[in-house]
């Protein structure tokens, strides 16, 4: 019986490599799930923190600037400065005046402003979970913006450039990032849990593995390839006279032992990753342990998703 211990000899790349490929539809199936998760996962995180349907309004204005006086406006009047300007007391205590009821906090907590690009264009969002209140807010900017140009000389004048309807906002929009941190996790998962298979799987992937358990039993190669044939040409002669078996399909009867002891001997056939030591063992253990000669072993490739 085989005492090989896998260990000894140090990782071998190459049973390493098959084992992953025979396992590769774990990794695949393991990486979709994943993804799969962590989508649903922040889509009900993001439902319940966002918690109320968000509304939202973005008007693009068109600032004119007063160059002939003032060509240093553009410098002043940036995308961090017009954030902050839309919650100034100029902007916001003039749009309260159009909006009777609406306290100042309210419009300081909807209202944020951004210039992508071009410097002449601002676009003012105004955001809320109550829809008649940022439609209101959004309206009173439309005249309270206007307003402050005629306050202020470094600007010739600002115009509604786009009025455009109410949206349903979805603050969380990071579906894309939850889905590949959740495939990522899995992935890294997946390919923990091949590793620990490598560790304690005793299968036979590769010739390595043969000659380290039974090093007095020849490794002809894989069936039908030149190099089995080639191999048994030089150690046995020919497979004429020897019985071919499954180490699966060993079965203790005494009529069949008796034919393979008429027989020249048997030739093992392994199933690259399937057949596992202890059925090797027994099968090897077996047959010698009934005078049959052992001549020596065929693999068998495996598919990918065969278990």
């Amino acid at each position: 019986m085989s005492t090989y211990n896998p260990g000894e000899h140090g990782i071998d790349l190459k049973r390493l490599y098959k084992q992953i490929i025979h396992k590769i539809w774990i990794i695949i199936a393991a990486t979709v799930i994943g993804a799969i998760i962590g989508i649903l996962g922040y889509m009900l995180y993001s439902h319940i923190v966002g918690g109320d349907t968000v509304y939202r309004i973005s008007n693009d204005y068109y600032i004119t600037l007063n160059y002939d006086e003032y060509p240093n406006g553009v410098d002043y009047y940036n995308a961090y400065t017009w954030d902050s300007i839309l919650r100034d007391d100029p902007i916001v205590e003039y749009a309260l005046t159009l909006i009777p009821g609406v306290e100042k906090q309210q419009i300081l907590d909807s209202v944020t402003g951004e210039i992508l690009g071009d410097y002449r264009l601002l676009t003012v969002h105004v955001t809320g979970t109550d829809e008649n209140l940022v439609r209101e807010i959004s309206d009173a900017y439309k005249q309270a913006l206007p307003h402050f140009a005629t306050d202020i000389d470094m600007i010739s004048h600002i115009d509604v450039w786009t009025d455009a309807d109410m949206t349903v906002y979805d603050a969380y929009t990071r579906d894309g990032n939850a889905g590949f941190l959740g495939a990522l996790v899995c992935f890294i998962i997946s390919v923990f849990v091949i590793a620990l298979y490598y560790a304690i799987d005793d299968g036979i992937y590769t010739e390595r593995d043969w000659a380290g358990r039974y090093p007095d039993i020849p490794f002809f190669g894989y069936e039908g390839s030149d190099e089995a044939s080639v191999n048994i040409g030089h150690i046995i002669g020919s497979e004429e006279g020897y019985r071919i078996l499954s180490v699966s399909d060993l079965k203790f009867d005494v009529n069949t032992f008796d034919e393979m002891r008429t027989s020249k001997g048997v030739i093992l056939s392994v199933v690259e990753g399937k057949d596992k030591g202890d059925i090797i063992d027994k099968a090897v253990y077996t047959l010698r342990k009934q005078d049959i000669n052992v001549a020596g072993v065929l693999m068998q490739k495996k598919s990918v998703m065969e278990e």
